[in-house]
């Protein structure tokens, strides 16, 4: 049976199974979805904006699961949290997404183009919910990888940066990786407990007991990625912190130039103002080398300091 379509929801049938894909949570999406199908209230409240958090909840003839994946946005380079609401029946899977998941728009695509097709040269097994909520789960967990390597290629240029000369924008770029991690492990950190739970409750509602080892598997992948998201979390608090604690060596650097020139100068303002003094009987004032004998007092002086601060290490 062809895709059918009304507002943002659309639907795919097939031999033992119906897929109703929904692209926005918008008002009249979810009147849709309470017209069409038995769904609980406080499920489709949860549907609704804001964000809720990772979390299963049976009920009585379908199981409600949410789901948060992180979502690039290439032109400002940050990642936000996208939500996937599952209504999982025995012979029925409804997904809502704001339509900002781009690999799950492409997966239900490539089904639609199998669907109108008598042969597919990569045919994908919907043979049950099961088969569909796990390739459905996996791709959408396979997207997230590329993000972890373009977090590693970030984190390695900021390093190369680092420690040659002073950027400016290097502490905005380096607030910018370590929020995009902390995202994307807020928005993966809840799957390994959501799908252990799926598949303890799903049990005797659909057939997820041949499929359990790849569900695990999925659990394994969302541990991988969430170990390689800790190490790289470490790295790049570790470059922060080596990031300020070099702007407050530059800064003490700086510092203690413009103190020791302060020092150093010193003599100088101190003999200008003793001789500066309209004073009777001022040594060397009326004399005829008086100003150069001023001038070397001056040159001792700085001389003096310049040795005196070496001889402390200081220069």
């Amino acid at each position: 049976m062809p895709a059918k379509k009304r507002h943002n929801i659309e639907s795919l049938t097939f031999k033992n199974l119906e897929w109703v894909y929904v692209s926005g949570n918008a008002d009249e999406d979810i009147n849709a979805l309470k017209k069409g199908f038995n769904l609980h209230p406080v499920d489709l409240r949860d549907v609704l904006p804001p964000l809720q958090r990772p979390k299963l909840v049976p009920r009585e003839d379908y199981i409600f699961m949410i789901l948060l994946y992180p979502v690039f946005d290439a032109d400002k380079g940050t990642v936000s949290s996208s939500e996937v609401d599952f209504f999982i029946f025995k012979d029925r899977l409804i997904t809502i997404n704001s339509g900002r998941l781009a690999p799950l728009q492409k997966f239900f695509n490539s089904l639609k183009k199998q669907h109108g097709k008598a042969h597919s040269a990569e045919p994908v097994d919907v043979s049950d919910v099961s088969h569909l909520i796990y390739r459905i789960l996996n791709d959408l967990m396979e997207s997230v990888s590329p993000m972890i390597i373009d977090f590693s290629k970030d984190i390695d240029l900021i390093e190369d940066r680092l420690f040659k000369e002073f950027e400016k924008g290097l502490i905005q770029e380096l607030l910018r990786v370590k929020t995009n991690i902390v995202n994307v492990r807020k928005a993966i950190q809840g799957h390994k407990t959501v799908i252990r739970k799926l598949i303890e409750y799903a049990q005797n509602r659909i057939p997820i007991k041949k499929l359990e080892v790849y569900f695990d598997r999925l659990v394994e992948q969302t541990k991988e990625i969430w170990d390689v998201l800790e190490v790289e979390r470490d790295t790049i608090n570790a470059l922060h912190e080596a990031n300020v604690s070099l702007i407050d060596f530059r800064i003490n650097e700086i510092m203690k130039t413009l103190t020791l020139f302060a020092v150093i100068v010193f003599p100088l303002t101190l003999l200008a103002a003793i001789f500066g003094m309209n004073s009777k009987y001022m040594p060397f004032v009326d004399g005829r080398y008086g100003f150069w004998i001023i001038l070397g007092l001056m040159a001792a002086g700085v001389v003096a300091m310049v040795f005196y601060f070496r001889k402390k290490g200081w220069l």
